[in-house]
């Protein structure tokens, strides 16, 4: 069968023909639809991700596919890409307690765009505490998660302030946020004043750096920031007294440590909101596996516009 390779950590990625996997005692094998690119493949490809295994490896922490009874699946997690092969290839073999069932009325693109952002949108949301009249500040609002995560919250009756830096990105975010905000760190807790006086119950931030300070003399009295990135900056740091004398919470999320048959869960409550026509996404381009470096590139660069995805 067709599959990327990673041969080298920081050199390029090859398709080569290699054995058909074997699924062993509690695994699937699935023939995979698309394989969907993430932040998460980009640094594993650069070798910044300590736990990655050895090498050479078929990249791919996630994807969509049918297994051989018939059963459309989407998988993520379980060491997909990171200790084991993964999703860039024609098939895989997956752990069987990894597969969400995709339904009727959610379509094999839409699922394989869900599972890594939706799953940290959804998970942020809970940790967090998400609910009726809350109010959440959601920056990057145009990233990937934060789409998700803004259009799950409003589900929930919260009200949605969306922050960006770029003002071509206005009209994007503005389709699923109550109010959009353009602001470096510098501007942040004045801008978002401006419409939340009192400040806000959430803030879901993926950026870390200089938006530390200001996010956290921004959480309103028994606030709750989420931290799930760094892409600002690797520091986070703020003044105690911000948080101590207001109750605040600062909550880190990764999904490694998730149980994948929590996250199949998860996957499959995302795809159902799908087929209900209440959780849209935005895929921006299909590329064939021998584009898989033009796509890691795309993300790196944050050029994505959209989830990128591959197909075998």
């Amino acid at each position: 069968m067709r599959a990327v390779r990673q041969l080298a950590y920081g050199e390029p990625l090859v398709v080569e023909d290699i054995s058909d996997p074997v699924a062993e005692a509690g695994e699937v094998l699935v023939e995979v639809a698309f394989g969907a690119v993430n932040p998460l493949d980009a640094w594993i490809s650069a070798g910044s991700v300590a736990a990655a295994g050895p090498l050479p490896r078929t990249p791919g922490c996630e994807g969509v596919g049918r297994t051989a009874d018939g059963r459309r699946v989407g998988f993520r997690g379980a060491g997909l890409g990171l200790v084991r092969d993964g999703a860039w290839a024609e098939r895989v073999a997956v752990p069987a307690d990894a597969l969400a069932v995709i339904p009727d009325g959610c379509d094999d693109r839409d699922a394989a765009a869900l599972g890594i952002p939706g799953v940290t949108a959804l998970d942020c949301l809970d940790r967090a505490e998400v609910g009726d009249g809350s109010t959440v500040l959601v920056l990057g609002a145009s990233g990937g998660v934060s789409t998700i995560a803004m259009q799950l919250a409003r589900t929930r009756g919260a009200r949605v302030i969306a922050q960006t830096t770029s003002p071509n990105r206005v009209g994007q975010v503005s389709r699923h946020a109550d109010e959009v905000i353009v602001a470096e760190a510098d501007m942040l807790e004045e801008a978002v004043r401006e419409v939340a006086p009192d400040g806000v119950d959430v803030i879901l931030d993926p950026l870390a750096g200089a938006f530390a300070a200001p996010c956290v003399r921004l959480l309103a009295a028994n606030g709750a920031l989420v931290l799930y990135g760094a892409s600002a900056g690797p520091e986070f740091a703020f003044g105690p007294q911000e948080m101590y004398r207001k109750n605040a919470r600062v909550i880190g999320y990764s999904g490694l440590p998730v149980a994948p048959a929590a996250t199949a869960r998860s996957m499959e409550s995302l795809y159902a909101l799908v087929a209900a026509g209440t959780l849209e996404t935005v895929i921006a381009d299909e590329l064939p596996l021998e584009r898989a470096d033009e796509a890691l590139t795309r993300v790196r660069e944050n050029r994505a516009g959209g989830k990128l995805l591959l197909r075998p």
